[in-house]
């Protein structure tokens, strides 16, 4: 049992904006999104910005 002069540990989460995971960093929480997560959506990112090809329209 807890001391009765110990204070409870408050901490700050949220949810991925991506995969609705909990984040506890406080970089992840200000980002609003895991790290994980945002590498998953710069890759997705990348794959959008570049430019098809004859081929890929092709298939």
């Amino acid at each position: 049992m807890a001391a009765p002069d110990e204070k409870p540990t408050v901490r700050l989460v949220a949810h991925c904006r991506r995969c609705h995971g909990w984040l506890v960093s406080a970089s992840s929480v200000s980002a609003g999104i895991g790290p994980t997560c945002a590498v998953r959506e710069r890759a997705e990112q990348r794959a959008a910005a570049r430019p098809l090809t004859l081929f890929e329209v092709a298939a």
